[in-house]
């Protein structure tokens, strides 16, 4: 049995053919406008027809604009357009001798006879327009193409500043594109909004067959439309059909509107997109490409569903028994799948052929991997670039099924993440996360600079079976809810473990038979299912702050320059290899999984009292204060204490307990004030420390080795120690486990006692010296 996969994808027809089209149509012959609507006559409106004005525009060569006016109600129609020359259909007049408004003009097929609204024959050299039209109740019957656009041929058709919904078709309810050449293309322009639409087999939104569709420009949506499938046949795509036979099929979609690109649509397969086709001899293509065109909107498939498999994206190979299947793809850039459904792959469903022929092909999903679309909004640092999240493998009545939110079968190629382009996995909930499975040895599994957490799964998170690898890399796998016997699972298939996290106390990381196991810089909650101490770590990795989502490390975790060096740049495009002042560098100066710690600095969590909640502080007494600060931003705030009418004259505020990155001097300072101003009502601020060699991971359950205080500030104004504490820590005392607890107090320094006791704290930092003598050898 051959394989067929084919080379690196054939690039796409640019939208430069688009322009071509246009200057060579403009510069034939000047434009003529005719305009429908009542009354008709010299100075009034040229025709009472749309077909009419069509017919007119065909007769006059060159570019044409046909202006549908609101003074008609145009109801019900079915027109038809044969061109080969530049025609604009377009909306926006009150009537025929008013300036442009931009309201938009409906045309309905309802009630009349069962066609497209508008039939569009765009010959070879065609450039089609549609301007501020609503297009609705088209009602193509049986199996018929095209709701409310049925387009053919091997030309351009542009849509803009329109709606198309409220249409049926047997397929492509709302606009069916079907190119009969290589330059056919579909380009959905700006504020286009596809929705509502039903089609009774394929391709609620749009089905692309055998054509370039590009959907690239703001604020355009394809939404709350319907493949159904009827009678089991079909039911793919319910926004997006991407169909291939003859010729390839390519489908671009960009940002799309504030509330997602894809949203909201059902299907039997691939409630947001499907991507097949049916074999033809000639091995065409099928690819979908989706990615950010706008900075800071990625491109969002969201809240789609579907009944049976793929509820986010649906991708399907065809074989054949010689040549010429169709190879399916989809790859994401900058993009989310979010709170999608279906009972087997709830975010995505990839399948390979699945037939006993000589020739199989492969379906390929990638996220974030490959060459990166020229057009493509590059990835923000320190935001998630891609994400799948939130999605859920349910049935049609909402009860959870088995089923996978990433689900490939048979030949298939799954790679998520690559360097600087990370992809976050988080709040699924299904039977695993990821499964992989083939009966004939080509399912390769990928992820890479990922974070993956906070995910729910019934069985195990990661499952993949049969044929070359499953590899986790740079990635960081924590805070899941894992139900079944393993986290990963893996059965006749090599598995690659590298510079990862995989911290998931209670449950054993990885089962499997077959296939070999090879780990490098892990650190693992579990080291025996990896094969010993050798394999992994078992370093508490010391997340910053893991209840609110935040998995970048503390420096003083043991994961932080833990790995040799490779390059590249962390899930947050942050450069990975910063080799840190005072750190042990165990392997080199890589961190281990999805994200680089940048600098040491800050030892001290939310030293400046940013945080209206004071978090990472254990909180004694009093509250954050918007109205003082001494250092950050104006409002930044500060931590007050105050209390009256108490005997004590002591009192502690708040603490927080650091462990150490590593041997060193370290400088404690703060700035502080008091209430009070006089020799008989100054308060002060201090912050007293205490050092453990051994503080436990619970960082104060050693003795106190050492200790002392110093005093921040007093009186009305802020104030900063002239010269810090010192804490000269040695290589001989310092251990993973060594710490310094931080404690805020304030303290009535006036001569009268019980009265008011008011303090102020701001800007604490623990700053650690990198040239003394107990760092050396130690770097």
């Amino acid at each position: 049995m051959l394989r067929c996969i084919p080379p690196a994808t054939t690039a796409p027809r640019l939208a430069a053919s688009a322009t071509l089209l246009f200057l060579f149509a403009t510069a034939s012959a000047p434009a003529a406008v005719f305009t429908v609507g009542t009354p008709v006559g010299p100075g009034q409106c040229t025709h009472g027809t749309i077909q009419s004005a069509i017919n007119a525009a065909e007769s006059s060569p060159g570019a044409d604009t046909v202006r549908l006016t609101r003074s008609l109600t145009y109801e019900p129609e079915a027109n038809s357009v044969n061109t080969a020359q530049e025609l604009t259909i377009e909306g926006g007049y009150a009537n025929c001798t008013a300036a442009f408004d931009g309201t938009y003009t409906t045309v309905s097929g309802a009630g009349g006879a069962t066609e497209p609204v508008f039939r569009i024959t765009g010959n070879t050299g065609a450039l089609i327009r549609l301007r501020y039209l609503t297009i609705s109740g088209g009602d193509e019957d049986g199996a018929g193409k095209g709701g409310g656009i049925y387009f053919r041929g091997d030309g351009l058709l542009d849509v803009s500043n329109s709606n198309i919904r409220q249409n049926t078709a047997g397929n492509g309810g709302g606009i069916y594109a079907e190119g009969t050449g290589t330059n056919a293309e579909l380009a959905i322009g700006a504020n286009v909004n596809v929705s509502n639409n039903i089609a009774r087999y394929n391709g609620g939104g749009i089905v692309a067959d055998q054509i370039e569709m590009t959907m690239l420009t703001s604020d355009s949506a394809i939404f709350f439309n319907e493949a159904q499938g009827l009678g089991g046949t079909g039911g793919r795509g319910g926004g997006l059909y991407v169909y291939s036979a003859g010729l390839s099929s390519y489908a671009t979609i960009g940002s799309g509107s504030s509330l997602g690109a894809i949203f909201g649509n059902r299907a039997l397969y691939g409630g947001g997109a499907a991507v097949g086709g049916s074999p033809s001899g000639n091995g065409p293509t099928s690819l979908l490409k989706v990615y950010a065109t706008a900075a800071g909107r990625p491109a969002v498939l969201s809240g789609n569903i579907a009944s049976v498999a793929g509820g986010g994206i649906y991708v399907r190979s065809e074989d054949s028994l010689t040549s010429g299947g169709v190879f399916s793809r989809a790859q994401l850039f900058n993009a989310s799948l979010q709170n999608n459904s279906a009972p087997q792959g709830a975010a995505v469903q990839v399948q390979g052929s699945d037939t006993a022929v000589l020739v199989e092909e492969y379906a390929e999903f990638t996220f974030n991997s490959g060459s990166w679309p020229g057009d493509a909004a590059p990835c923000a640092i320190d935001v998630p670039c891609g994400r799948i999240v939130n999605n859920t493998a349910e049935d049609a009545g909402g009860q959870p099924t088995q089923g996978a939110i990433l689900n490939a079968e048979h030949d298939t190629f799954l790679q998520l993440g690559s360097p600087g382009r990370g992809i976050f996995l988080q709040g699924n909930r299904g039977g695993r996360l990821i499964a992989a499975s083939t009966g004939d040895g080509y399912s390769p599994v990928a992820l890479r600079a990922a974070l993956v957490t906070g995910n729910t799964v019934s069985q195990q998170l990661i499952q993949a079976s049969g044929g070359d690898v499953l590899a986790v890399t740079d990635s960081t796998i924590t805070g899941n809810l894992v139900s079944g016997s393993s986290v990963l699972a893996a059965t006749d298939k090599d598995v690659q473990l590298l510079r990862s996290i995989l911290w998931q106390p209670g449950v054993s990381l990885l089962s499997r038979s077959g296939g070999s196991l090879s780990t490098g810089s892990i650190d693992a909650s579990d080291n025996a299912s990896l094969g010993g101490p050798s394999a992994a770590n078992t370093y508490e990795p010391r997340f910053i702050d893991p209840g609110r989502g935040d998995y970048r490390l503390k420096a003083s975790s043991g994961a932080v320059d833990a790995a040799p060096a490779v390059g590249g740049s962390d899930a947050y495009a942050r450069p990975y290899d910063v080799d840190l002042p005072i750190k042990v560098n165990y392997q080199g100066p890589r961190d281990i999984g999805a994200f680089e710690r940048q600098s040491l600095q800050p030892i001290v969590l939310n030293g400046d009292f940013d945080f209206s909640d004071l978090r990472y502080w254990s909180l004694t007494a009093g509250a954050w204060d918007a109205t003082e600060n001494a250092v950050g931003a104006s409002g930044s705030g500060s931590w007050k204490f105050s209390t009256s009418g108490q005997t004590a004259v002591r009192f502690n505020v708040g603490q927080q307990c650091v462990h150490l990155p590593g041997p060193g001097r370290y400088r404690l300072t703060g700035r502080g004030k008091g209430g009070g101003n006089t020799m008989i009502t100054r308060d002060y601020a201090l912050v007293a420390w205490d050092f453990r060699r051994a503080g436990t991971e619970a960082c104060t359950g050693g003795a106190v080795d050492r200790s002392g205080e110093m005093t921040l500030g007093s009186g009305s104004a802020w104030v900063q120690p002239a010269q810090p504490a010192v804490i000269d820590v040695s290589a001989a005392e310092w251990g993973y486990t060594s710490s310094i607890t931080l404690r805020l107090i304030a303290q009535d320094g006036g001569v009268s006692i019980g009265g008011s006791v008011t303090a102020w704290f701001d800007g604490i930092t623990l700053e650690a010296d990198d040239d003394v003598i107990f760092a050396n050898g130690f770097q």
